[in-house]
Parts: structure tokens; sequence; C-alpha cells
């Protein structure tokens, strides 16, 4: 995940910077000079990142309102010194899609950026159903039917683009961008070649067999579940799961028959 964050002050920008290592997120800075050469001129911008993460600019407002204007459709996160719900409003109205109160920890930024990630690909969840496989988009390594399998943070990284982009058709360019935040070349598309053989060899050995991963020649790759691998009831799994750690064998409510006055009682004997 590529991140680019706008604070003026080094101090506070080297501290920021600090926790979105902490959550493995990769980022540039800009000042506000910096800030002022992306947004000058005109028509759209094209940062090329996942989300913008906005400090202390002076009016965080205006400075959300005008990255909208030109078009940037990246996840904005905009960082405020005090909670105070009239600020916030505004901020969100203005095209922000989130707002935390410093001082921020690395944690609550990942979860808040998967969050929103999640929500602009359409999906509910963390978890990315696909046959027998469910992949975590929060770092977790992904299971099948149930059990973990093992990957390493580049797979891990790879699978993770790929389910986001479940049954469509992805480049080996849009994968590096996506994992390393460079433009592909010849000799680095060979890296994407080799993690998905990996993944591929780890997902047939622990399914059976099951090609999870598609060569589309000339396009790249898509996942997903070959024809004979059902997907299982998600829900019903987490049924069953919570049935047996005891989520529905609680004490019962013993019924108890409400008091009718007696007055009551004999107007309804006559």
């Amino acid at each position: 995940m590529q991140a680019l964050l706008i604070e003026p002050a080094d101090l506070i920008a080297d501290a920021i910077g600090k926790q979105l290592a902490l959550c493995k997120v990769n980022h540039d800075r800009l000042d506000l000079n910096g800030l002022r050469d992306l947004v000058g001129g005109h028509g759209s911008i094209d940062i090329g990142h996942d989300a913008i993460i906005i400090g202390d600019v002076g009016d965080t407002e205006a400075c959300v309102a005008m990255l909208r204007a030109r078009n940037v459709t990246a996840a904005i996160i905009c960082l405020i010194e005090r909670r105070c719900a009239n600020t916030t409003a505004g901020i969100l109205r203005a095209g922000a899609d989130d707002v935390l109160v410093k001082p921020v920890v690395s944690t609550e930024i990942r979860a808040r950026l998967e969050a929103i990630r999640r929500r602009s690909y359409g999906l509910t969840s963390n978890a990315v159903t696909v046959g027998r496989l469910t992949v975590f988009l929060d770092g977790r390594d992904p299971e099948v039917d149930g059990e973990r399998l093992r990957l390493s943070q580049r797979e891990h990284a790879i699978l993770s683009v790929l389910a986001l982009n479940h049954r469509r058709v992805v480049s080996k360019e849009h994968i590096y961008e996506e994992v390393y935040g460079l433009s592909g070349s010849d000799p680095l598309d060979k890296v994407i070649d080799v993690y998905i053989c990996k993944l591929r060899k780890k997902i047939d050995t622990a399914t059976g067999g099951g090609r999870y991963i598609e060569t589309v020649y000339g396009r790249g790759y898509k996942f997903e579940a070959p024809p004979d691998h059902v997907t299982p009831d998600r829900a019903q799994l987490m049924l069953d799961r919570w049935s047996g750690a005891g989520g529905l064998a609680g004490p019962r409510v013993p019924f108890i028959p409400p008091v009718v006055p007696r007055a009551a009682a004999r107007a309804v004997g006559r």
C-alpha cells in the first residue's frame, strides 16, 4: 500500500512516517511547497498513491476540497489536533474518507486504510473467500478449509492484489506497482512470475491440485476458484465456530410471568 503524506513540520512528519513504517505502509512526503506544486495548474491530478494522509496544512477542509476538485480519487485521511464534531463533519463533507485525532498509532492507521480500500472494491469484510481458499486483507495468512496456509510477506501481498480483483484479469505491471510502489519493467516483471509460481505450488499442495491462479497470456493473471471447488458458507462456519466456543450455550433466562394487579384480574374474571 502506497501513501502520500502531506505534512509541513519535519518532526511531526518523521513521527507519522515511523508509524506508517511500523504498519508496512510505504509513503512519500510533501511539504506545503510540494502541495502547491501538486495542485497548481489545471485539470486532473494523477498521484499514483492509494491514499493521501493530510496533517497540519492550515485549512484542512479547503485542502481536501481542492484535491477533490482536481479529481484526485485516492483515499484521503486527515489528522487533526483535537476532537471537534463540526471540524470533522466539515472535512468529511469536503471529500475526506476518514478523520483521526493525533497522535496516531500504526495499527489504527493500517486498519482504517484497509477499511477504505475494502469499501472501494465493494467488499464488506477483510476476508475474500474464493472456493476453498479464504484470503485475509489485514495481514493474516490465508486459510484453506480453515487451515492456515503460510505465505511470505511478498506472496501475501501479491495474493491480496489478486483477491481484491477476484475474477478480473490483473496485469503484472499493476501487481508490481501495488506491491513495490514502482512501475514494472521487463526484468522486474520476472519477479512477479517467480512469486506467482510459488503461490501456485503452495495453493496446489494445500487444496490437493486446485488451480486458482490462471495465466491470461499477454494480459496478466486471474484469480478464480476451479469449477469443482464449492465456496463454503462462511456465515455457517463462523456460526459453528461461535457455537463451539460457547456462544450459544449460555445460561437461559427463566420466563417470569407478568404481575397482574388484583383489580384488573377481577375485571377479567367478570
